[in-house]
Parts: C-alpha cells; sequence; structure tokens
C-alpha cells in the first residue's frame, strides 16, 4: 500500500511538474502575442496616417512636380534588376550562408564522383537497394528534382519504387507514367485510394527486391554519393542493420540548417527521431518487426526504428550530409507544428517502446522544444551517498548543506564531507551529515575513492561543494537513469550563479582533453538542435555532479589517483563506457554552483590521458567530426 502510494504521489509531482512548465510556456507564447497585438496596433496607427498624408495638399504638388522624372523610373528599374540579377542554383544561392560554403567545400566534387563510380563497381558486394518513394499530389517539378537525384547515383544497383497513394493531381497524373518510364529501374504502382503514408509505404516493402531499403520523401533530394557511401560501409562493415548520415533542409534560397547528428546515442533517440534522413535499413528485418503501422502515420517511421532499436544494437552512423529535406509551407521540415498529429504519434510510439521493453514511465513534451521527456517509474529508492570534498569552514558548509537538504525530494540519502590535506576546517559532524578525515590524500581523487570505501550505500553522487539544487526532484531524476542496468554514469545540468552553462556533459578532444558542451551559453537555451535541452549520452559527464551505482564504480577501479580533478572525471567515464555502459546527460537534474579552482599538473594529467584514450580524443562518437574542435557550441568546423 505504501509502495503504491509513492508511486501516485510521484506520478503527481511529475504531472505538476509538467503542468507548470506548460504553463511558463503558455505565458510566454501569451506574453510574444501582447506584443504581436501592440505591433499591430502601431501598424494599424501607421496606415491611418499614411493615408492621411496621401490626402494631403502637399503630397498632390509633390506628384504633379515629380511626374517627369517617374515616367522613366519603370524601364530604368528593369534594366537595373536584368544586368545584376543572378538566378540561384540548387543549394547555391545568390549570397550562399557560412553552412552553404561550408558544404560546398565538404560534398563530393565532380572529380570525387567519378571515382566513386568506378570504386562501386570492383565492390565485392553490390546490394541491390530499394528505394521507397511514396507519392500524393506532389508537385511535378519538385517529384522531377527527386527522381533525378536518384538517377544521378554513383553507386548503380538500385531500384525506385514509386507508389502513388490515390492522387487526384491531373498534371501529376499525367507525369507519373513517363516519369517512371525514364529509366528500367524506376517502378511504378498505384493504390486505388489514398491510405496513408503507412499503407503506401507496406505497398513498397511488400514489391521491394533489395536486400537493402531506404526512403527518400516525394520532395526531397539525395546526394549524388548517398548510396556508395552506404555500400561501401557495408564492404567494411556486413553485419550492420541500420545505418543513418546527417541531414540538411532544402530551401528557396538553398541549403539550409544542417542536423549534423552524433553517433547511436538511445537516450537521445528517446528525446527526438534524429536518425531521421537518411536511413537504410535491411529490408527482412523491416518485414520481421512488421514493416510501418498505420495507427503511427505522421511518425511511422520513428515507430519503426524504435521497434528496430529493440532487435538490434548493430546501429552506425556515416557522418556526412547525404540528404535534403524539403522546407515548404505543409512540411514538418519547417515547423512541427504544421502536422501536430505527428507530435502526438511519436509520444504514442515512445511510450509503445517503452511498454514493450518493461519500463514503466511517462513520457512528457517540452513545450519550448517539442523535444520529448522520459521519466521512468523508480522500483526502489535505493540509498545514495552523497560524497562532497569539502574546502569550507564549519558554518559556511552548514548552509550549504541545509539548503541542499531543503530542496532535495529523494527520500533515502546520506550526506558525507570528506576533508583531506590543508582543507581541514570541518573537525565535527552535524546533525545532518557525517564527516571523513583523510589527511593523507594526495588529491581529489583518492579523497573520494577513500570516502566510497567507507561506505555502503549502492548508489553514489559526487557532488562539488560549491553546488546547490535548484528543484526539488534533481536527485530523483538522475536515480531514474542509475537504477537502469545499462547504464553506468548520470550527469545533470550545472549552472554558473551568472546563469550560464557550466556543465551539460563533457565533449572530448575539444579544445584539450574535453570541454563542457554549450559553455557559457544562457542556462535555459535549447542549444543547437534542441541538443542542450534533451536527455542525451555522452562520452563523459563531470563529478561535479555524478551519480554511479557502486558495483560499477568498483568494477572500473574508481578514480584514478595519479590525474588531477578534471582529467579524473573523463578517465572515469571511459572506463565506464568501455565497460559497455552508457553515460546519461539529463537537463531536467538543474543544480548551480560555480567552476572548480584550477589545478596543478595538469600537464602530467592530460599526457596519461591522451595515451590511454588517443581513439576517442580523436572522434568522440557523441560529437559529430564536421564540428568544431576549438569549443563545444556545436557550430561547424573550421576545416
Amino acid at each position: 500500500m505504501n509502495k503504491e502510494l509513492e508511486a501516485l504521489e510521484r506520478k503527481l509531482e511529475i504531472r505538476n511538474r509538467e503542468l507548470a512548465e506548460a504553463h511558463s510556456h503558455i505565458a510566454v507564447l501569451e506574453e510574444k502575442l501582447l506584443k504581436l497585438k501592440q505591433y499591430r496596433r502601431e501598424l494599424k496607427s501607421l496606415k491611418e496616417e499614411r493615408r492621411t498624408l496621401r490626402k494631403s495638399p502637399e503630397r498632390r504638388i509633390g506628384q504633379v512636380l515629380l511626374a517627369p522624372y517617374r515616367v522613366l523610373e519603370k524601364p530604368a528599374k528593369t534594366v537595373w534588376r536584368k544586368l545584376h540579377q543572378q538566378k540561384p542554383t540548387l543549394g547555391n544561392s545568390v549570397a550562399q550562408s557560412e553552412y552553404q560554403q561550408w558544404f560546398q567545400r565538404h560534398r563530393a566534387s565532380t572529380q570525387e564522383l567519378q571515382r566513386m563510380r568506378v570504386e562501386a563497381r570492383s565492390f565485392v558486394s553490390q546490394p541491390l537497394i530499394s528505394i521507397l518513394t511514396p507519392v500524393f499530389d506532389t508537385p511535378v517539378p519538385w517529384l522531377r528534382e527527386a527522381l533525378d537525384s536518384v538517377l544521378a547515383q554513383v553507386y548503380e544497383n538500385w531500384e525506385l519504387v514509386l507508389i502513388d497513394d490515390g492522387s487526384t493531381a491531373t498534371d501529376l497524373l499525367r507525369a507519373l507514367p513517363a516519369l517512371a518510364a525514364r529509366d528500367r529501374r524506376i517502378r511504378l504502382v498505384r493504390l486505388e485510394s489514398h491510405q496513408g503514408i503507412s499503407a503506401a509505404l507496406n505497398r513498397g516493402l511488400d514489391l521491394a527486391e533489395g536486400e537493402w531499403l531506404t526512403f527518400l520523401d516525394h520532395d526531397d533530394v539525395l546526394e549524388p554519393d548517398a548510396l556508395f557511401q552506404n555500400a561501401k560501409l557495408l564492404q567494411e562493415n556486413p553485419g550492420l542493420d541500420l545505418i543513418y548520415s546527417d541531414e540538411d533542409k532544402l530551401t528557396d534560397e538553398g541549403f539550409d540548417s544542417p542536423i549534423l547528428k552524433p553517433d547511436w546515442s538511445p537516450d537521445f533517440f528517446l528525446s527526438c527521431n534524429y536518425l531521421c534522413h537518411m536511413i537504410f535499413l535491411r529490408r527482412d528485418l523491416v518485414r520481421a518487426v512488421g514493416g510501418f503501422r498505420k495507427e503511427f502515420d505522421g511518425s511511422q517511421d520513428y515507430d519503426l526504428l524504435l521497434r528496430i532499436s529493440e532487435r538490434t544494437d548493430r546501429i552506425h552512423h556515416v557522418p556526412r550530409v547525404l540528404y535534403h529535406w524539403r522546407r515548404s509551407e505543409n512540411s514538418s521540415a519547417s515547423d512541427v507544428r504544421q502536422k501536430p498529429g505527428q507530435l502526438e504519434a511519436s509520444w504514442r510510439a515512445i511510450e509503445a517502446h517503452l511498454e514493450r521493453r518493461g519500463e514503466p514511465a511517462h513520457v512528457t513534451v517540452d513545450w519550448r522544444t517539442h523535444a520529448f521527456c522520459v521519466r521512468r517509474q523508480l522500483f526502489e529508492p535505493r540509498k545514495i551517498s552523497v560524497i562532497i570534498p569539502s574546502s569550507h569552514d564549519p558554518e559556511s558548509l552548514k548552509r550549504r548543506v541545509e539548503s541542499l537538504i531543503s530542496k532535495t525530494s529523494y527520500p533515502n540519502y546520506d550526506i558525507v564531507i570528506v576533508q583531506f590535506g590543508e582543507r581541514d576546517k570541518v573537525r565535527e559532524a552535524g546533525e545532518d551529515f557525517q564527516v571523513l578525515h583523510f589527511p593523507d590524500a594526495a588529491n581529489d581523487s583518492a579523497a573520494k575513492n577513500y570516502a566510497v570505501a567507507q561506505t555502503d550505500s549502492p548508489w553514489i553522487l559526487f557532488l562539488d561543494d560549491s553546488v546547490g539544487a535548484i528543484d526539488r526532484d534533481w536527485l530523483t531524476i538522475m536515480a531514474e537513469h542509475v537504477q537502469r542496468p545499462e547504464v553506468g554514469a548520470v550527469g545533470g545540468r550545472l549552472i554558473n550563479p551568472n546563469g550560464t552553462i557550466e556543465h551539460a556533459g563533457l565533449v572530448l578532444g575539444v579544445n584539450g582533453i574535453a570541454e563542457s558542451a554549450f559553455h557559457g551559453f544562457p542556462a535555459e537555451h535549447p542549444g543547437v538542435n534542441r541538443q542542450l535541452r534533451m536527455t542525451r549520452n555522452y562520452s563523459a559527464v563531470s563529478s561535479g555532479c555524478t551519480l554511479v551505482r557502486r558495483e560499477v564504480f568498483q568494477k572500473v577501479g574508481g578514480f584514478d589517483k595519479a590525474l588531477p580533478r578534471r582529467f579524473a572525471d573523463v578517465d572515469l567515464c571511459l572506463k565506464i563506457r568501455s565497460a559497455g555502459y552508457l553515460i546519461v546527460y539529463t537537463p531536467l537534474a538543474k543544480l548551480i554552483g560555480e567552476a572548480p579552482v584550477s589545478e596543478t599538473d595538469v600537464i602530467g594529467g592530460e599526457a596519461i590521458i591522451r595515451q590511454r584514450w588517443s581513439d576517442v580524443l580523436e572522434r568522440d562518437p557523441y560529437y559529430n567530426p564536421n564540428l568544431s574542435r576549438k569549443r563545444a557550441d556545436f557550430s561547424l568546423g573550421d576545416n
């Protein structure tokens, strides 16, 4: 009975938090609406003033005086436009954006494409790739562009299955047979009536003869080397089941809004369908999980991929922009609100996935970003030892502990203060904490290891003495993740007193050994592609606030006392990852605290890390290699 009551209370707490965030979002929208109404009133006033001026005697006199000059105005403007107009080409606007310039440097050149075509013909394995493209009342020029991009593929063993889902547009119905006749590898099938995206895709799935499937929306565009890059990967890794690549948006001004993705990040995938385009799947695996489901139309690909992820972890990422998703008025590429049913379908797909995995959870929406948040049921609030190395005087420490207790709703924890070296200022334990003295500790890492050995709690939280809680459920949120058998460590969102990000996961190989993701960004900023406000995986998190399971900590040998603290954090997390566990960052666990004091022996520690973890420093799997190596802000790389 007590457990049921606790579960209900916790569910109520989650719902209340969700409701508070929704109210906050509504308040922001109402503020914007008030400003919009004010702008409309001002615009109306300006229009009235304009009408008054147009009727004034002064304007009429001016029109008479200027009449001889206006005779020549229109022809002059026409000539000027013709002389200076330059028609933009696909992906290449007149004034290229920073991304367009970057993309032109990184996409395959004509010479490279020719080399790829020759190389593809020598592949030992040349699997047939079935491209499924449902068509419904598509503007003919857009469909023609999509087909052109398939015909331009340098990997030639493909088939394109066009599934007309009951189109009624006359020009499209006339054009389809001619478009399908352009190449013998194009097959056209028609459904008798409009049945929806899942039904159309399942019809294509039934007809597909290829060992591998990929999907091309009827108005999108592939890069010429899209199929080649995937087929090449299969030469080296024939056992893969799912491959995905990077993507961007196709607009009237050219390519825009790149999505440069991390390698497979299961927690990130539960926050949003970041795989999206383009994806390669084994045809037999898609059939084995039941294909597409009509009840998830709008997010049918998300639902399929969630079911695929339950069957395999042989998932690989090609860090290259190979797919251009057209941004149009009715496309969710522009805004998810264009298709409100899509958000609900995604929501239900995540809930169904968690239910199949036997993980009781509540899925909420971050209404600012339309990303999802998974709040798992905490099966048992196991005891947590909060280990705090401290250099504060007794009175200051007492205030901090009292503040921490008052803002922590987790029911089962104790606080352990560990003192070492010359920083020994706390002599006695308080009512709410115990003190461990370790005067011979070499450094912070040795002190933490000592404290762990003196406690017996199954879960351990390392917390800086300058860090305080913001929301009462911060520790509960972290515990939801650490209870998962596949998770080894959990980190939260640490905010500086000035309102900027101190820690939000660590990116490796950036600006030296590691740098905090989005360091210095405003605390509530969404980050690039909303990643600052999404639960996701990183290679490491800061021990300024890290929750681990005791058995995992002991299995990997704890902190390396030969390393200063900033490198010991990275080393611990990488050892945990090497043991097969995930590192989770959750933005929902918000805390406030200052950066730790700078350390000595940084050079020696850096040398150890570089020797021990050179591979992951060269290529952090949770940070796209096309992003900046100078700063962890997820901006484009400089190369």
